[in-house]
């Protein structure tokens, strides 16, 4: 995690310096409310906070966005850690910092879960956890309807390898099984589609 700090730490010092430097050039920037807060449910997401701020490059076209979220679940008596991180840019199609967008972006997804009663490969039972971490790099298109409460919507493909398998690991010994994950559908070992919906607001 140490190096999704330093990315996040450099988003921030960037969209903070972006920030200062639009002051100058204000009315028409403030007018578009350039930096947004708002949360996206979809995949692969799940649900995340987002963070966007609109610059002054191409008049106003280009955004910084990042994305975050923790979240624990039990599903059918297995403990589910997820975790997700996402930066990237978005292009506005014009100048208002709204409307129809392309974007790019790095996205992160770190997974554990702790499993009860599993049979391991020496045929034995017991506990363990798995874990489950891949990188896409996804390409989306996007449209943002609304200016201090908005709407978004986005689309898109993650390229990366996707695994197939969790590496499950005795909690008590060196003893391991592999657990299938489940099979849904659009994702393969290549990649998977994106597409999530979110809302928020514009401030300042």
């Amino acid at each position: 995690m140490k190096y999704l700090k330093k990315i996040c730490l450099i988003g921030l010092l960037v969209s903070f310096s972006m920030y200062n430097f639009a002051q100058g050039d204000s009315l028409n920037t403030k007018s578009i409310k350039p930096l947004r807060f708002g949360v996206k449910v979809g995949v692969p997401n799940i649900i995340t906070a987002n963070a966007e701020y609109v610059t002054p490059l191409l008049n106003n076209r280009v955004a910084f966005s990042i994305d975050y979220m923790s979240l624990s679940k039990t599903i059918d008596d297995t403990e589910i850690n997820f975790n997700n991180f996402e930066i990237g840019a978005n292009i506005y199609f014009n100048k208002k910092g709204k409307g129809f967008y392309g974007g790019i972006s790095y996205f992160s997804f770190d997974g554990e879960g702790t499993y009860t009663d599993i049979e391991f490969d020496d045929n034995t039972y017991g506990d363990g956890t798995g874990n489950i971490k891949f990188n896409t790099l996804n390409l989306k298109l996007g449209v943002k309807l609304g200016r201090v409460f908005f709407f978004r919507l986005e689309v898109g493909y993650g390229f990366g390898k996707i695994p197939e398998y969790i590496l499950v690991t005795s909690n008590t010994n060196s003893q391991t099984t592999e657990e299938e994950i489940p099979e849904i559908p659009g994702i393969g070992n290549s990649g998977l589609p994106v597409f999530n919906f979110g809302v928020g607001f514009g401030l300042f």
